[in-house]
């Protein structure tokens, strides 16, 4: 069994899929199918721990997003130095934000954007140019916002 510690957890060991390599530096590792390695290891997470994620696990999530901590605070409604803190194990991370988190993962890891591209919209709403009053229309094809 190797210990795979790379990714940044602790608990990941593999019966297989690697291979020692020499290198003129040493010995190494490769590791075969490392992107599906890592969507495993993420959907386990997110599908089974029953607890808070822990602060490896968080990083772990955000980096196989591909979410710099600003982003992923934005798209969580949070401080980026909550994220950062969660990170580090400073804080724990809030159950609204975590099944958040989950939903994310998950959602990218089965090839799937809807979710995503909402809090991206979301996070990017210019909260000024927001109308309270709203003017709706029936036209042929249904209801709709009244362009002014």
């Amino acid at each position: 069994m190797f210990k795979y510690t790379s990714c940044g957890l602790d608990s990941v060991h593999l019966r297989n899929g690697y291979e020692e390599i020499d290198t003129p530096y040493g010995a190494a590792v490769g590791i075969h199918d490392v992107e599906g390695l890592h969507r495993v290891i993420g959907l386990h997470i997110v599908i089974n721990k029953p607890d808070l994620l822990d602060a490896s696990e968080i990083r772990f999530l955000r980096k196989e997003l591909d979410l710099p901590q600003a982003q992923l605070a934005l798209f969580l409604d949070v401080a980026e130095s909550s994220v950062r803190n969660w990170e580090k194990g400073r804080n724990k991370i809030s159950g609204p934000a975590d099944r958040m988190l989950r939903a994310l993962y998950a959602e990218k890891a089965q090839g799937q954007g809807r979710v995503y591209q909402l809090l991206e919209c979301l996070s990017q709403a210019n909260r000024d140019a927001y109308v309270s009053v709203l003017e709706l229309e029936e036209s042929e094809g249904g209801w709709r916002t009244s362009v002014a």
